[in-house]
């Protein structure tokens, strides 16, 4: 296990959704794209602008997103998930530095 520690704001990870689901208190969610980088920020592209994801992950709470392959290993954990921004079907996010990757990303 790693940390992400580097100081750059360029993607560090990119997750495609084809690939990928996003879990969130136990409910998986499809989505198009993720890219997180390793100051605290990422992008979430959805299909839709009215995505059930947004019932669970706002502006205040602070959440656990769970990245899992479509193969069923968890590749990624962000804590502390808030969202910052919403323009259109692309959601800003900030997370704790301090998230954790999993096998198979490294």
């Amino acid at each position: 296990m790693s940390t992400l520690t580097s100081v750059d704001a360029e993607p560090k990870f990119t997750f495609e959704g084809i690939n990928y689901r996003l879990f969130i208190e136990g409910r998986g969610f499809d989505f198009r794209k993720l890219s997180i980088d390793s100051s605290g920020s990422a992008i979430l592209k959805l299909d839709d602008l009215e995505d059930r994801l947004y019932s669970l992950l706002d502006f205040e709470e602070p959440r656990v997103i769970y990245v899992v392959s479509r193969t069923g290993s968890e590749d990624l954990i962000l804590q502390g998930c808030r969202i910052k921004s919403i323009i259109g079907n692309e959601c800003s996010l900030s997370y704790q530095v301090s998230s954790r990757l999993m096998s198979g990303l490294i």
